[in-house]
């Protein structure tokens, strides 16, 4: 299924730090159709990364990362 970016959405604190970065997805193949916002936050970083070093490329992948072990997840449950 081809999965596209179609928003970016920063977070910040009161202080002007960004806390988190959702990431909205969105696909289909044939009937099937996906519709994702996946939240990036700062435990979904390696060490040494920081949001204001990452490119959205860096960000959405980090977002695909994790859609995908969520639905990985959930079909392992039923």
């Amino acid at each position: 299924m081809n999965i596209k970016k179609t928003a970016l959405t920063y977070n910040f604190d009161g202080d002007g730090n960004t806390t988190a970065i959702t990431v909205s997805l969105s696909g289909n193949e044939g009937a099937d159709y996906l519709n994702a916002n996946m939240s990036v936050t700062v435990s979904d970083l390696t060490d040494g990364q920081t949001f204001d070093g990452l490119t959205m490329k860096d960000i959405t992948t980090i977002a695909r990362k994790k859609l995908a072990k969520a639905t990985a997840e959930d079909a392992g449950t039923k």
